[in-house]
């Protein structure tokens, strides 16, 4: 069958292997740079559930990568309400995230930057559209 987005395939390709390298070249594996990059939303810590969901990782992936990260003293757990699990970085985490998620997003800010306003709400607008048309398509398979 042909696929009408085997370039977007392609260049969302290019674009997850550029966020794999950012992650080998911070020495960071590529579950804890998301999670560190997750918290730069998230400043003052969150439930556990919100670090899958956002970084678009599976529960076990999170947990197995929280567990690595708490033994390195990157962050640390609280019971939160109910069953929910609170994370927080530490100053030695939080640290980490400056001196790497911060120069990638740095880099995303650039770029999208030398777009016209026009161009950066079209962007956002066309792939948001298409990120949720093809989530709600999904959930009726």
């Amino acid at each position: 069958m042909e696929s009408r987005f085997k370039e977007w395939v392609y260049i969302e390709g290019l674009m997850q292997s550029a966020y794999h390298e950012s992650a080998l070249k911070m020495n960071l594996s590529d579950s804890e740079f998301w999670i560190l990059y997750v918290f730069n939303f998230h400043q003052e810590g969150c439930n556990q559930s919100v670090l899958y969901k956002e970084a678009c990782l599976t529960k076990s992936t999170v947990n197995s990568a929280i567990r690595k990260m708490e033994q390195k003293d990157l962050l640390y757990l609280t019971p939160g309400e109910g069953r929910n699990t609170m994370v927080f970085l530490t100053e030695k985490g939080r640290k980490l995230m400056e001196d790497t998620v911060y120069k990638v997003i740095q880099i995303e800010n650039t770029i999208y930057d030398t777009w016209t306003p026009e161009e950066q709400k079209l962007f956002m607008k066309l792939n948001c559209d298409f990120a949720e048309k093809l989530r709600d398509k999904i959930k009726e398979l």
